[in-house]
């Protein structure tokens, strides 16, 4: 009895009316009618919601909702950023271990600055506040030059390999800015490492062609510029006397143009005159 009360009591349609002062508007319906039509209102709503938000635009601007397309960008961009950011810390780190050679300060390596310069790709150019610390730090370094006899002191009892060989056709001058001396050399000669070290840069540049840095003990430098080919890389060890790098050969289109190998050395961030350490 029970269970046929209540079934009367959802079925028992009731009349609804609906009227203003000029119209009125009447209807039957039940509970359960009443309940089954809020129910497919409901499951319609929904599913045109439902719709909306997929295969429209307005999902974009719900919060947590990102589209494939959205998605794969965003992903993109973070790849993007994460490369540049380990670029910039390259870079970052590569300026300031070359600061600390300029400064005399020794180090066991260097971040190969592969990522700024290629042979194919020249040199990224200078920017104006590279050029101006540049010059300044030259300009400060041609005053602050040591006396020679300290330096030599400093240096006894190293034994220099000579770099290459050949005569000098220029020589080391440092009111000109000419920090090094020019060796002039056969075409394809060998150029050896100075003295025992570790390569701290191994680049190639537009104006000097490849270059090697050389770190040694005592906080001692050396430079190797305008190689044709080098055989060492950044971060290996050499000995004095090895060979690290070889020059040009001479071709038809520089008959005129003689191989040379431009040699610095660097103590503490002073450049000295390589002949007079070394005998050339």
């Amino acid at each position: 009895m029970g269970k046929n009360k209540i079934k009367r009591s959802l079925t028992h349609k009731y009349r609804l009316t609906i009227h203003d002062e000029n119209k009125l508007l009447g209807f039957n319906v039940s509970p359960i009618g009443l309940i089954i039509s809020l129910t497919l209102s409901l499951l319609i709503v929904v599913g045109v919601l439902y719709l909306i938000i997929v295969f429209t635009p307005v999902g974009e601007y719900l919060p947590g909702h990102v589209n494939e397309k959205a998605r794969e960008k965003l992903i993109q961009e973070v790849l993007r950023v994460d490369s540049l950011r380990n670029e910039i810390d390259k870079q970052g780190r590569y300026i300031a271990n070359i600061k600390a050679i300029m400064s005399g300060v020794e180090i066991d390596s260097i971040l190969p600055p592969d990522t700024l310069t290629t042979k194919e790709g020249y040199p990224i150019e200078a920017g104006e506040k590279e050029t101006k610390f540049a010059e300044e730090f030259e300009q400060k370094e041609k005053y602050n030059l040591t006396s020679q006899a300290s330096t030599v002191g400093a240096l006894q009892g190293l034994h220099l390999f000579r770099p290459t060989q050949g005569m000098i056709a220029r020589k080391f001058d440092a009111n000109l800015r000419h920090y090094g001396v020019d060796i002039a050399e056969t075409p394809g000669e060998s150029v050896l490492a100075i003295l025992d070290g570790t390569v701290i840069m191994s680049d190639y540049t537009a104006n000097d062609g490849y270059m090697l840095v050389v770190q040694h003990k005592q906080n001692l430098t050396s430079v190797y510029r305008n190689c044709s080919t080098v055989l060492k890389k950044t971060g290996d060890r050499v000995t004095g006397g090895e060979v690290i790098a070889t020059l040009g050969e001479e071709t038809e289109e520089e008959q005129q143009k003689k191989p040379y190998l431009h040699f610095e050395l660097w103590h503490r961030g002073e450049p000295l005159n390589p002949e007079i350490y070394i005998a050339f």
